[in-house]
């Protein structure tokens, strides 16, 4: 396995849980997880050119420190509880009861390994998140892009693999997974949306891809036309998807799932009871998404191996739960 330079790219990213849930993930497979082999990162950018210009020069000249740890990465305090955090978690080897799936029916990703993607590590790769305001932002042929989200501007996970970058955009693959999770399916359900940035655009062309209909929310911004126009519906929804984080929960008349998520407190129990009441909590979508990045982009040659999403949100509460009692 090559060493891994791993950095999510944006602005805010300091309160982000993706490090954590990286580290979870490359324990999960037995992958060194040192700082030697898995170096990690915050990058606090408005534009792309300065996230890929971290890619290969290495260093980023202003850090960040991590909400978490109240540390940069890299220092000893954030170092030493991220791992305590991910050993205390990876002992947890069940699904907590609250998180089992409530559809009897196995989730079916999206698979990209057809479209050429290598599989064999090099020395070593970069890999990075986009989140908000860069996932519109990448648009060049010098990288391979491995689904549509070039196209719709929703690019939001890359790769270098030694020799050239990947991108794919997996918002879309994350919010199918969490709510078939849940019991919602495209050919079942109206979906509501509500925003019309990278995110809103990644799931209403994955929902449409599936035969799926969709009911729009008024938003921070008009969601443009694209491949999921036909399929816009003026039904009542089963399941929203809220991404502006607008809707209120107790106005609607069905489940909604946030992509925001904010700091929890107390033991795991207390924060299991906050995943979904009184909405979906956006830390079932970051799971989802960052399962959907391992199996796409970053080691797809190993999907099958990896923990299933009511298992990685278990772990991952546990591990928020230790940060908690030593990082305050």
């Amino acid at each position: 396995m090559a060493a891994i330079r791993y950095a999510i790219a944006g602005q805010p990213v300091e309160h982000s849980l993706s490090p954590l849930l990286t580290a979870l993930v490359a324990h999960h497979l037995g992958l060194p997880s040192d700082e030697k082999n898995l170096k990690m990162e915050l990058l606090s950018v408005t534009n792309l050119p300065d996230a890929l210009a971290w890619g290969y020069a290495g260093a980023f000249p202003t850090p960040v420190p991590w909400a978490y740890t109240k540390a940069n990465f890299g220092t000893f305090r954030t170092s030493a509880l991220i791992k305590k955090s991910v050993q205390a978690a990876s002992e947890v080897s069940e699904t907590h009861p609250s998180l089992v799936p409530n559809n009897p029916s196995t989730f079916i990703p999206k698979s990209l390994l057809g479209q050429g993607l290598p599989t064999r590590m090099f020395k070593e790769e970069i890999w990075i998140n986009l989140t908000a305001p860069l996932k519109h932002q990448l648009d060049s042929g010098a990288v391979v892009c491995l689904d549509d989200s070039m196209k719709t501007k929703s690019v939001n996970v890359l790769r270098w693999d030694g020799r050239g970058w990947w991108c794919a955009g997996v918002d879309g693959e994350g919010v199918r997974e969490v709510l078939h999770h849940h019991g919602f399916e495209p050919s079942q359900d109206i979906l509501g949306l509500c925003g019309g940035g990278g995110g809103a655009r990644s799931t209403a062309a994955a929902w449409a891809e599936h035969q799926g209909a969709i009911r729009l929310y008024e938003g921070r911004r008009q969601l443009e036309e694209g491949s999921w126009s036909s399929s816009l519906s003026d039904r009542e929804p089963s399941v929203v998807v809220d991404f502006d984080d607008l809707l209120c929960q107790e106005e609607m008349s069905c489940p909604v799932l946030k992509a925001a998520y904010t700091f929890m407190e107390g033991s795991v129990e207390d924060r299991l009871k906050q995943l979904s009441k009184p909405h979906l909590d956006g830390r079932w979508l970051l799971v989802a998404q960052h399962l959907a990045c391992w199996r796409t982009i970053w080691a797809p040659e190993r999907a099958e191996e990896l923990p299933d999403l009511g298992l990685l949100l278990t772990r991952l509460l546990h591990a928020e739960a230790v940060l908690g009692e030593y990082a305050s």
